[in-house]
């Protein structure tokens, strides 16, 4: 499962909009997509806020599988 598609199902089970988790997170609902389409990768502290903005452990979106790897 790809981060992009970690963050889709959990906000999902959030019943968030993209909007929503932005608001959260204090990040853009443009850059919440782009994470979301696996565009790139954000900087760690950007996954900290996302996981904490998704209710998750704060780790818990550093550790994924992805084709990709992170240069």
């Amino acid at each position: 499962m790809t981060l992009g598609n970690k963050i889709i199902s959990r906000r999902e089970e959030l019943k968030l909009t993209q909007q929503e988790l932005a608001q959260r997170s204090r990040l853009s609902q443009g850059y919440i997509s782009r994470v979301e389409k696996d565009m790139f990768i954000p900087k760690a502290t950007t996954l900290l806020a996302l996981a904490l903005s998704l209710e998750l452990p704060y780790n818990a979106l550093l550790k994924y599988s992805d084709e990709r790897r992170a240069v």
